[in-house]
């Protein structure tokens, strides 16, 4: 596949845009990166050659900008398998706290207070430096929209 030619950066496009439909459907956000049909650099290539070519053609509509802006940024939230893992779990003992009893004493007593301390640092870091990559990719496609 050749991302810079416009029938394999579609071919690209659509089967990421498969996927990340279904992740979303499915609340898989962060997803694990080894689950994406083509590398990320790839896919953004494809995205970018699209956006050129719809743009070029006059087909680019303002809903179909905001579906491959959404589809690009998004592929910041494509993660290595252990960092996905760690975000599944912190959410995950996030929503158990929050269901439990209502005493602060029995809640810092259960598995999911354990793993919400011990993991804290980290998946904050992670969310940090997803934000930071979804911003660069904003940036990026946006710059190339324009240029």
């Amino acid at each position: 596949m050749d991302p810079s030619d416009p029938l394999d950066a579609q071919q690209v496009v659509i089967e990421y845009a498969r996927l990340l439909e279904r992740d979303f459907e499915q609340q898989r956000h962060p997803a694990r990166i080894d689950t994406l049909p083509y590398a990320k650099p790839v896919i953004k290539s494809a995205i970018r050659t699209s956006v050129k070519n719809l743009a070029a053609s006059g087909q680019l509509t303002d809903e179909l900008r905001d579906y491959l802006e959404t589809a690009y940024i998004s592929l910041a939230e494509y993660l290595e398998g252990e960092l996905v893992e760690l975000m599944t779990l912190y959410r995950e003992s996030a929503d158990q706290l929050a269901v439990e009893g209502p005493l602060a004493s029995e809640k810092t007593k259960t598995p999911a207070w354990q793993t919400l301390t011990q993991s804290g640092s980290l998946a904050g870091e992670v969310a940090r430096t997803t934000t930071t990559e979804a911003e660069t990719l904003r940036t990026e496609f946006q710059s190339f929209l324009m240029g």
